[in-house]
């Protein structure tokens, strides 16, 4: 399965997956790349060879395989400084009263995927949207008054076709991205994905994130 529609909604899968065996809506297909796939998110509770477990907190426990070439992250806390001019980012924001768009979140991709999932699209909730693209500016204001004061910025992203203006703010939640590797599937680490399901009632990892 191709990846470039998986990083289309990666910030919403990094940020709101679903319990483990969630099954994403079918009625969603069409504006849904997870239709069809399993959502999971929770600890991993054992590991060995390509085949792990992972326990969620709802109490669940989902036996997953790594066939084939997953797609494995890593994600680590960043700040406003890491969204320098030349970076890949996916944005979710809000258009809010002032017109222009706030972002909630910014995850931050490694180079290797670059142009992955890239465009400007509508999400769920109204007035929000997800952009893939390159960082092409960064203009600082420096220091904010909100309810955590901290640096802000406008940073214009850049795709085929277009360019969107997000404020990035200090209540947004930014995230570094990172490849991983499958030898990092140890007892104990935080991992959120998306499998397809299987017949034997495991399943097969196509898109996984971890958090040491």
């Amino acid at each position: 399965m191709s990846l470039r529609p998986l990083l289309a909604a990666v910030g919403l899968l990094l940020s709101a997956a679903g319990p483990v065996l969630a099954q994403a809506p079918a009625s969603s297909a069409p504006a849904n790349p997870f239709a069809g796939l399993i959502r999971f998110g929770g600890t991993v509770a054992t590991a060995s060879g390509n085949g792990f477990v992972v326990h969620s907190q709802q109490g669940g426990d989902l036996k997953l395989t790594l066939a084939g070439k997953p797609n494995i992250m890593i994600s680590n806390k960043g700040t406003v400084a890491d969204l320098g001019a030349g970076k890949f980012v996916g944005c979710t924001a809000v258009k809010r009263a002032d017109s222009l768009l706030h972002a909630t979140e910014c995850h931050i991709f490694p180079e290797s995927m670059r142009g992955m999932g890239e465009g400007h699209n509508p999400m769920g909730p109204p007035n929000t949207t997800m952009t893939n693209g390159n960082v092409a500016t960064v203009n600082a204001s420096g220091e904010v008054t909100s309810k955590t004061a901290g640096p802000s910025a406008s940073i214009k992203v850049t795709y085929q076709g277009g360019a969107q203006t997000i404020e990035v703010g200090p209540d947004t939640d930014i995230t570094k991205i990172d490849a991983g590797t499958p030898a990092m599937l140890k007892p104990g680490v935080k991992v959120t994905g998306a499998a397809k399901p299987a017949a034997d009632g495991s399943a097969e990892v196509v898109f996984l994130s971890l958090t040491p």
